[in-house]
């Protein structure tokens, strides 16, 4: 797992991308990013790989980096602040929306999707030759 200042600096570059695609972020805790989205605000946090460390790959404490293949270390979260959100259009509901899938598209290689209540989730899988590796 990426340690907690890896996780925060992820979360600040996203922060600060949004800021300069001219996008609100309401808040940064470093553990997650809320960005301004109407009645829809969206959460950016990070989701630890389900691996502990990748067989001949480097310990995620001290490489931190998203998609980069068996030393994936995590992938990131996109969950939309409706319940009501249950197909992918519901959760990508706006330029707002499309603009922050970019932001995290240029960042990692798998994107999660969900609504508030976990009820819905999708995963858009990144590129083609990093599938099946790390996550």
């Amino acid at each position: 797992m990426a340690s907690t200042s890896a996780v925060a600096q992820i979360m600040a570059k996203v922060a600060r991308n949004a800021t300069q695609l001219g996008l609100t972020v309401n808040s940064n805790s470093g553990a997650a990013v809320v960005i301004e989205n109407g009645s829809n605000d969206l959460t950016v946090s990070y989701v630890p790989a389900a691996i502990d460390l990748p067989m001949g790959g480097v310990s995620p404490a001290s490489s931190p980096f998203l998609g980069v293949g068996v030393v994936n270390p995590g992938q990131l979260k996109l969950k939309s602040a409706s319940t009501a959100a249950d197909t992918i259009a519901d959760v990508l509901d706006s330029v707002v929306a499309a603009k922050v899938l970019q932001i995290l598209v240029g960042i990692g290689n798998d994107i999660l999707l969900e609504n508030s209540d976990a009820t819905f989730s999708a995963v858009l899988r990144g590129h083609p030759d990093l599938l099946g590796m790390g996550q």
